[in-house]
C-alpha cells in the first residue's frame, strides 16, 4: 500500500470536510438554532466562489484572493440579509413549506442571475502564493492551502460554539425557536435577530465559496450539490449541533476522499452511504456523542 497516498487522500477528505462543515455550519444556524429552512444556502456558496474567482482572475492570485476573502463574504451576507428582509420575513408565518418553496424560487433565480452575469463557462484558479507549497510533518508532504482550510474550518468551529453556547446572543437565538412570542414580550426583537443570523449563515457560506475556489472548477450546478451535501452533513451530525456537524462533515469528507481510491466515479453515493449507517447506528446522529453545542 501507498502510505503517501494514502495520507494525502486524508489530508485531502479533511480539507474538503473543513468547507463542508463552512456550508453546512451556516444552514444548521438558520434550522437547527432559527428553525429557518433556506435552500438556496448553496446559492450563496456558489456566488461567493464566482465573485471570488473574478477578483482572482482580474487582480492576480496572490492581491485579488487577500480582497475576495475580505470582501466577498461579507457583500454576500449583506445581501442575504436583505433578502431575508424582503422574502423571507414575508413567509415565517407559512412554515417550512413557504420557505421551502420561496427558498427554491431563489436558488433557480440566483442560479440564472450567476450564467448571466458570469457566464456558464467553468473557472479554474491557481493557489495564490500565500497559500501554495508544502509542509514536512512526519514523512508525508501536507499541502498548505489544505492546511490553511483546517485553520479557517477551526475557528469559525470555535467562534460558533462560542456563540451559540457561551454567550447573551446564542441564548436569545435559542429562545427565539422556543418561544418567539414570549422573546418579542420581554423586548427582544426577534426580526432583527433572524435578519443578522441570516447574514452570519451567508457570511459562512461566502468564506467557503472563496476558499474553495484553489480547489477546483467553479460551475454553475456547484449550488445544488454543496446544499444537498450540507444537508446530509446536518442530518449525520445532528440538526443544531456544531461539534456533531464538525465530526460528520469530516467524516464524510474523509470517505469521499478515500473512496476516489478505488472508485472511478460515484463518490457521491459514499455521501449518503454514511448517512445511512450513521442513522441506523445512531438515529439521531453524532450530536448523541460529540454533544448539541
Amino acid at each position: 500500500m501507498n502510505w503517501q497516498l494514502l495520507g494525502a487522500q486524508l489530508l485531502a477528505g479533511v480539507a474538503n470536510g473543513g468547507l463542508y462543515f463552512l456550508v453546512a455550519s451556516g444552514l444548521t444556524l438558520l434550522w437547527g438554532a432559527m428553525g429557518v429552512v433556506n435552500l438556496a444556502h448553496g446559492s450563496f456558496f456558489m456566488l461567493a466562489a464566482f465573485a471570488g474567482a473574478t477578483c482572482i482572475r482580474l487582480l492576480g492570485p496572490g492581491a485579488g484572493f487577500v480582497v475576495a476573502i475580505l470582501a466577498v463574504p461579507a457583500v454576500v451576507a449583506l445581501f442575504a440579509s436583505a433578502l431575508e428582509l424582503s422574502l423571507f420575513r414575508r413567509v415565517y408565518a407559512s412554515g417550512m413549506w413557504g420557505q421551502l418553496l420561496v427558498s427554491f424560487g431563489l436558488m433557480l433565480l440566483l442560479n440564472n442571475g450567476i450564467r448571466i452575469v458570469f457566464g456558464t463557462e467553468p473557472l479554474s484558479m491557481p493557489v495564490p502564493a500565500q497559500l501554495s507549497g508544502f509542509v514536512e510533518f512526519g514523512g508525508v508532504r501536507l499541502a498548505s492551502y489544505q492546511l490553511a482550510v483546517l485553520a479557517v474550518t477551526g475557528s469559525v468551529a470555535v467562534f460558533l460554539w462560542l456563540l451559540l453556547a457561551k454567550s447573551r446572543t446564542g441564548r436569545l437565538i435559542r429562545a427565539a425557536v422556543d418561544d418567539p412570542q414570549m422573546l418579542e414580550a420581554v423586548g427582544v426583537d426577534v426580526k432583527r435577530l433572524r435578519t443578522v443570523v441570516m447574514g452570519v449563515a451567508a457570511m459562512l457560506a461566502g468564506i467557503a465559496g472563496v476558499v474553495a475556489v484553489p480547489r477546483g472548477a467553479i460551475n454553475t450546478g456547484m449550488d445544488v450539490q454543496i446544499v444537498v451535501i450540507a444537508f446530509a452533513v446536518i442530518v449525520v451530525g445532528g440538526l443544531g449541533a456544531i461539534w456533531g456537524t464538525l465530526a460528520a462533515a469530516l467524516l464524510i469528507g474523509v470517505a469521499e476522499a478515500l473512496s476516489t481510491m478505488v472508485l472511478d466515479h460515484g463518490s457521491e453515493i459514499v455521501i449518503f452511504a454514511v448517512m445511512v449507517v450513521v442513522l441506523v447506528l445512531r438515529p439521531t446522529g453524532l450530536r448523541t456523542i460529540a454533544g448539541r453545542a
